[in-house]
C-alpha cells in the first residue's frame, strides 16, 4: 500500500512537472527581429559620404562642406545608468589620408528602444517592436523641445548609393508644412543589420519678406560601404 501511495505521488509530481514545462514553453517570448535595424555589434563600422550646407545670417553667406566619414562601434561599457551600451567612434580624414577619431557617440538597445547620444545628447532612434505609423517622442530623455518621430515604409527593400537592402524602414521627424519663418526636417533610414545608411537634416530660418534662407544648414550622411 505505501508502495502505491509512494507511486502515485511521483506519477502526480512528474505530471506537475511535465505541465510547468509546456507553461513555461508557452510563455517564452519570441525573438523581435525588428532589433535588427539597430544593430550593436562591436567591429560593425560603416563609411558615409557627407555633405552639409550652412547659411550664415552674420555675414550672409553660404557655406559648402564634403568629406568622407568613418562610424565604428569599438566596444561596450556599463553608462551611467548602470546598462550596457556600445561606444562609437566617428572619424575623419586628416591631410594624411589617415582616419582620425574626432567624435565618441554611444549608443544603448534594449527591447522598447534604441537610444543614441550624439554630442552628449540622448535620442530615441527607434521603439520596437517597429510598426508602420507609430509614432513617439526622439526627445525624450534629453531637455530640447519635444520632437514627435514616425515609423514608415516598414520592411521595404531599398537600393540606395550602389548599395541593395532587403528589408528597411524610415523614420521620419516632425514632418510638417514650411512657413514663412522656418522649416524643420529631418529623416533617417535604417537596414536590417546594418543601421542608419541615410541621414537628413534641414534647419532652415526665412527672410520673411523675400523667403531667401538666411540662416541655418542641411546635413545629409549617405553610406557608401560597410564591414560587419
Amino acid at each position: 500500500m505505501k508502495n502505491l501511495i509512494l507511486s502515485g505521488l511521483g506519477f502526480t509530481l512528474l505530471l506537475f512537472i511535465s505541465s510547468c514545462k509546456k507553461d513555461d514553453e508557452t510563455f517564452v517570448s519570441p525573438i523581435d527581429i525588428t532589433l535588427l535595424y539597430f544593430p550593436i555589434d562591436s567591429g560593425l563600422t560603416r563609411y558615409y559620404n557627407v555633405d552639409s550646407v550652412y547659411w550664415d545670417s552674420f555675414t550672409n553667406t553660404r557655406d559648402t562642406v564634403s568629406y568622407p566619414l568613418k562610424e565604428t562601434i569599438a566596444g561596450t561599457f556599463i553608462d551611467n545608468q548602470g546598462r550596457l551600451a556600445q561606444r562609437i567612434e566617428r572619424f575623419k580624414l586628416d591631410i594624411g589620408g589617415n582616419w582620425i577619431i574626432y567624435k565618441v557617440w554611444s549608443s544603448h538597445r534594449n527591447a522598447q528602444r534604441a537610444e543614441k547620444v550624439e554630442d552628449n545628447i540622448r535620442f530615441v532612434k527607434l521603439v520596437f517592436s517597429i510598426t508602420n505609423g507609430i509614432t513617439w517622442n526622439g526627445n525624450a530623455y534629453n531637455t530640447l523641445t519635444p520632437r514627435t518621430y514616425e515609423h514608415a515604409s516598414v520592411g521595404i527593400p531599398d537600393t540606395f548609393n550602389g548599395l541593395t537592402f532587403s528589408e528597411t524602414v524610415l523614420v521620419k521627424e516632425d514632418d510638417e508644412p514650411a512657413n514663412l519663418l522656418n522649416d524643420y526636417y529631418a529623416e533617417e533610414k535604417y537596414a536590417k543589420n546594418i543601421g542608419c545608411y541615410f541621414r537628413y537634416i534641414s534647419d532652415l530660418e526665412f527672410n520673411f519678406i523675400s523667403g531667401d534662407t538666411v540662416s541655418g544648414f542641411i546635413y545629409t550622411e549617405k553610406l557608401t560601404s560597410y564591414t560587419p
